[in-house]
């Protein structure tokens, strides 16, 4: 899994197709209400140009949730699409899959990897494709990118191994995407959010609490609005806006990516811009039944692998 996990970083760093939207000239404080409400309102209208999902990707998500879908049909939703087609084999034939043939179709790719795991791949393209081209110094977007990566690993290892959740495909797409919101941000609010990043690292407060003081509402909640956009699945949408604050009434795909976000930042994998990181909250122990330590000790691999990833991609 930690193979697959940073194979996709790999193609994140390469993808030439996404979109490359202008910077909204217009930085402000927005210390008071009205700044507050502007941005709020600023927001929605630069969510709405955030690049969209394809199709195609919507409609593997569909029939990959649906147990009665064909690995045929879902072949020819993925083949309709010509981009998608060529950066999926383009990921399957790279180095972190080994496999021991080479692989040259969709069909092929299922075949050797399984549903689930191509519509992984579909999404993590589409996604990725969205991110700025831009960064800021605060969240590198290599930093961002390593953390997105690495807390879908765990997310999905945690599913598995302790949720006995077989198909955790779900678990791996929202822990890829619960931190969008910070891209929506650094996109059209870069001056803006650099100063929240740098006052949580000075101050060494939850990046979250300084967002609501000086943002007037959290990343998270910019990324649910991104998801929703995007037509996502509720559950993943109500995952993105409650991770950073979950509790005995969150669903398990929630506590789980929390619990993935606090164990990637503990490890200090990438990074999400959060200086503050503590244990397990009640309701993540509680469900999950580890502590954060156990959690760490079996993910040794991860940021040897990780590693060895960025040092190929910067050469």
């Amino acid at each position: 899994m930690h193979r697959y996990a940073v194979s996709l970083l790999s193609d994140s760093f390469r993808s030439e197709g996404g979109t490359i939207l202008a910077v909204n000239p217009f930085m402000t404080s927005v210390n008071d209400t009205q700044g507050s409400d502007n941005l709020k309102q600023r927001l929605a209208g630069m969510v709405e140009s955030m690049p969209a999902f394809p199709e195609s990707v919507h409609q593997v998500m569909a029939m990959s949730a649906d147990m009665n879908c064909s690995p045929k049909d879902l072949v020819k939703v993925i083949e309709r699409d010509p981009v998608m087609t060529m950066k999926i084999l383009k990921l399957v034939n790279s180095a972190f899959f080994a496999l021991s043939r080479h692989v040259a179709s969709v069909q092929h790719a299922l075949v050797y990897l399984g549903m689930n795991t191509v519509k992984n791949l579909a999404v993590s393209i589409a996604t990725v494709d969205t991110l700025p081209r831009q960064s800021i110094p605060e969240l590198p977007l290599s930093a961002f990118l390593t953390h997105s990566l690495a807390t879908a690993a765990v997310a999905q290892r945690l599913a598995k191994e302790v949720l006995k959740i077989r198909d955790a495909s779900d678990y791996f797409v929202a822990g890829l995407l619960h931190d969008f919101g910070k891209a929506v941000l650094i996109q059209f609010e870069p001056t803006t959010y650099a100063r929240v990043l740098q006052q949580a690292r000075d101050e060494q407060l939850p990046l979250a609490q300084v967002e609501m003081e000086q943002l007037g509402l959290t990343s998270a909640e910019v990324g649910a609005m991104l998801a929703e956009s995007w037509q996502l699945p509720q559950e993943l949408v109500d995952c993105i806006r409650g991770h950073i604050d979950c509790n005995d009434e969150s669903s398990d795909l929630t506590v789980t990516v929390a619990a993935a976000n606090i164990v990637v930042r503990s490890m200090k994998l990438g990074a999400n811009g959060d200086p503050y990181v503590d244990g397990f909250s009640e309701p993540i122990k509680n469900r999950l039944q580890c502590e954060l330590a156990d959690v760490v000790s079996s993910m040794e691999s991860l940021p040897g692998e990780v590693s060895k990833l960025l040092t190929m991609v910067r050469s």
